[in-house]
């Protein structure tokens, strides 16, 4: 080694500042973290990383409701423009049928649309209704229902835990 190499190294450097006096046999000693410091830190990091785990799932099944949520909600209201347009008074089933087909955007979202009575109650098959019902399922929503009703004791979009 040349003399500007002895000079450099940092480790014979503090030797020589800390006045010892032999350089070339001092040991390193601060050479990194040791196996059980790295282990320690990992071990932290997987038990926060288990914790938080678990929500992650809920936030993607949070924003799976507001997206479907918000597909009901555009069914619905392109049904009431359908037949707001033409001024009828009462709901066929192929006429709002073919309104929420119409509204469906996403391919994994399924939109089911019915008839409703006055009363806000499922009507027979055939018949006329006076309202109308759109339930809304998607693959990533497992834990809640999501129905618009037209009519009916609660009327508007409900999002109910299943």
């Amino acid at each position: 080694m040349t003399s500007s190499t002895l000079t450099l190294d940092p480790a014979k450097l503090r030797a020589r500042a800390l006045g010892r006096k032999n350089p070339e046999a001092e040991a390193r000693t601060d050479g990194g973290f040791s196996l059980i410091e790295i282990m320690a830190a990992m071990a932290i990091i997987a038990i926060l990383a288990l914790a938080i785990l678990p929500q992650f799932g809920k936030f993607f099944e949070r924003a799976a409701v507001q997206n479907l949520a918000g597909e009901v909600s555009n069914a619905a209201l392109l049904v009431e423009s359908d037949y707001s347009l033409t001024g009828k008074a009462t709901y066929k089933l192929p006429g709002v049928t073919a309104s929420v087909a119409d509204s469906k955007r996403s391919t994994d979202t399924t939109l089911v649309g019915s008839l409703l009575t006055e009363a806000g109650a499922d009507a027979a098959a055939g018949a006329n209704g006076y309202g109308f019902k759109i339930v809304g399922t998607n693959p990533g929503v497992t834990n809640y229902t999501v129905i618009y009703k037209s009519t009916g004791t609660t009327p508007g979009l409900v999002i109910a835990p299943k």
